[in-house]
């Protein structure tokens, strides 16, 4: 799903100005369902009520009466919105909250009870229940169909949809995206405290990816309090997991084995690609390959350096020979592809077919990734490709095209409050 950050800033802006903020699903299902039909307005509201009724009804600017809804429902076959309760839908809201919080999944009896209704309110629950399932192609649908609806939502529901989808974007390797759609959370001081919690824990997670420097030394210390503070150990451990591993860009690789030895709860599969970093940022590919050699043919992260630091030791043999097995790999995130795409052409395609890949993928205009190590690497090799086969106004190119992104990616963005 490509999600369009454009949108998303409009339809905020759009709430911002007129707060239409929905206490009850009925309009949103109205809503979704005349779409979902392919009716116009005009098509809807015959026989029943105004055009300009029915557009303010969906848009909650006016409070529903009794005289057109029961008409409507039944033009609508809307019975399963009838019934239903606010109240117990923002207990089913804290619910889903608690659980993003607690990492628990146990939530299938509530999105039964939302799995035959098509308002606003169950496509927040849905959303919510599968960001928690990490089941991020069936999130992905439920924030498809509540994206127009975003002017209804109160605060705690958009701070809500934008945390998932978020995580969407995250699991998609889209970091700066992912990035943009924090930083219109409304301002985190009117918020709930557990929202606050998962904003700055998505927020550091994008940082740490993208080498965001300012957004860390801002943000870490902060959150890592609040974690001691709410007694909320499982983040804990996994957020300095991650710090060490940041850190494993710029420290000997001894420090970081002396930082892991202290981390008992981290899994031996985390450790051992926090040290292939360590050792690859320190240019030793050898001890790289004893790291990532037992886990690339499993998992796209380690794939990725052990493909890199093979291409840097210039093993052309071995990088085919994974070339051939990756062929079997079937949940290869999107980097990974990007890198096997860029090596298949390197080593084997002819010139015309791998400067025509460069001048298509690399430098067109279409949008690589927001890995800050994949990013330099690419810059650096499509550059010396360009330059060995003489090509040099497109290798300063490169450069030209690569330099602003990283910069872009190490710059803390300001966060865009979207509430006065």
């Amino acid at each position: 799903m490509k999600i369009n950050i454009l949108q998303i800033y409009k339809q905020i802006n759009k709430r911002r100005e007129e707060r239409l903020y929905e206490a009850e699903p009925i309009g949103s299902a109205i809503k979704f369902k005349r779409k979902e039909m392919n009716m116009t307005l005009e098509e809807s509201s015959e026989g029943i009520c105004s055009v300009s009724y029915l557009s303010k009804l969906e848009n909650n600017l006016i409070i529903p009466g009794s005289r057109f809804i029961e008409q409507l429902k039944k033009r609508f076959d809307l019975t399963d919105t009838t019934g239903a309760d606010y109240e117990h839908y923002v207990s089913h809201l804290n619910v889903v909250i608690d659980s993003m919080i607690n990492e628990s999944d146990s939530l299938d009896e509530i999105v039964l009870e939302y799995d035959k209704r098509n308002d606003y309110q169950a496509f927040l629950i849905r959303l919510g229940v599968y960001t928690i399932k990490k089941d991020y192609d069936e999130a992905s649908k439920h924030f498809w169909d509540i994206r127009s609806l975003i002017p209804n939502l109160n605060d705690k529901e958009l701070s809500l949809l934008l945390i998932c989808l978020s995580d969407i974007l995250f699991s998609q390797q889209q970091y700066g995206d992912a990035s943009k759609v924090l930083a219109c959370i409304p301002s985190t001081n009117k918020l709930d405290s557990r929202l606050v919690m998962l904003f700055m824990k998505n927020k550091l997670l994008n940082a740490f990816r993208m080498h965001k420097i300012a957004d860390i030394l801002n943000l870490y210390t902060e959150y890592v309090s609040i974690l001691i503070e709410s007694q909320h150990y499982h983040f804990l451990q996994d957020i300095r997991s991650e710090y060490i591993l940041f850190q494993s860009m710029y420290q000997d690789p001894n420090e970081i084995k002396q930082k892991l030895m202290k981390m008992n709860h981290t899994s031996e599969i985390e450790q051992n690609y926090t040290l292939a970093q360590a050792y690859f940022n320190y240019q030793q590919y050898d001890e790289v390959m004893k790291y990532t050699s037992p886990y690339y043919k499993k998992c796209s992260k380690f794939l990725i350096i052990h493909l890199i630091a093979l291409d840097y030791m210039k093993k052309e043999d071995a990088i085919n020979q994974v070339l051939d097995e990756v062929n079997q790999m079937t949940d290869l995130n999107q980097t990974a592809k990007l890198i096997i795409t860029h090596l298949k052409h390197k080593y084997n395609m002819d010139k015309l077919r791998l400067l025509n890949y460069l001048r298509r993928e690399i430098l067109g205009i279409k949008a690589l990734t927001d890995d800050y190590q994949v990013l330099d690497y690419l810059m650096h090799d499509t550059q010396h490709l360009f330059s060995e086969h003489q090509h040099y106004k497109e290798a300063v190119q490169v450069v030209k095209k690569f330099l602003p992104k990283l910069k872009m990616l190490k710059r803390a963005e300001q966060q865009r409050n979207t509430e006065d």
